[in-house]
């Protein structure tokens, strides 16, 4: 009878030995399939947490770590200590920053789970060779969280010369206050030329009613049929990308004076109605 039991409780003992590793490679596999779902991008298979970038940050572990985001909107308004600034927009123009060594350690961040700019940056990395790429996939929104406001580099700028702007300008260089937007889109939707520069299959997912879809790129190619009779207002999932747009017009076409980005989270809907969470 003993000798019965003692095999019923190793037997319990080697399943529940074997169900919590691959309870925890399920944990792992949903947050992932959450994530790449709400993102509709590719994820880079290889993701780090915040305690490893952390390491990087004390240098406890030997690496580059990179911020892919913007520059002027998102890395100089702060960013984790130590890292790079190499856009993914500039990719082509700046991928010389890149360690010697291909197999160097590299970690790329950017605005969080719906931001693929550090997926697309990894992935780049890996097709040039190097071997030891990761992914912070949860970004600065959590490092802000859990270790504070890192480093900014922005600084006060006098007030822009020129034509004044009839919209309520956000607390960020070249952004729109968000609930102005948000009643704009309730009232007068047709009053402004609104432009989503998420990827096509982002955009598939959901989108705000009335929004054209092109992305970074295609902007710069299209640069003459953006009309110059009403405000333009960029927008992404996180301001990353919608900033990346307003600083590529002000570069290109300065003539155009109303251009706009929403600087926050946006969550687009299938039904084409949206929520945005203002950056801070």
């Amino acid at each position: 009878m003993k000798s019965h039991a003692s095999k019923m409780i190793t037997a319990l003992a080697l399943v529940l030995a074997l169900a919590l590793p691959l309870a925890g490679a399920a944990g792992a596999a949903e947050e992932k399939s959450a994530a790449q779902a709400a993102g509709s991008f590719e994820m880079f298979p290889d993701l780090v947490d915040a305690a490893l970038v952390k390491g990087l940050v004390e240098h406890k572990q030997v690496g580059l770590l990179i911020d892919s985001r913007p520059k002027p909107t998102k890395y100089d308004q702060g960013h984790i200590p130590g890292a790079l600034s190499l856009p993914f927009s500039a990719w082509e123009k700046m991928k010389g920053l890149l360690p010697a060594d291909k197999g160097a350690l590299i970690v790329f961040y950017c605005e969080g789970l719906t931001c693929p700019l550090s997926h697309k940056s990894a992935f780049a990395a890996q097709k040039m060779g190097y071997s030891n790429v990761k992914v912070y996939a949860e970004g600065w929104p959590e490092w802000k969280e859990k270790y504070g406001a890192g480093v900014s580099l922005a600084a006060a700028k006098p007030a822009a010369s020129g034509p004044a702007k009839s919209l309520k300008a956000g607390k960020q260089e070249g952004s729109l206050d968000a609930q102005v937007f948000v009643e704009i889109m309730k009232t007068k939707p047709g009053s402004i030329h609104l432009v989503d520069v998420r990827d096509a299959g982002e955009f598939a997912t959901g989108a705000i009613t009335g929004s054209v879809n092109l992305t970074v790129d295609q902007v710069e190619k299209n640069l003459d049929q953006l009309p110059k009779d009403k405000p333009i207002v960029f927008v992404c999932g996180t301001g990353a990308r919608s900033g990346e747009a307003y600083y590529l017009l002000k570069d290109k076409k300065p003539e155009l004076n109303e251009v706009y980005y929403i600087d926050g989270e946006i969550e687009f809907a299938k039904d084409g109605t949206f929520q945005v969470k203002p950056g801070k």
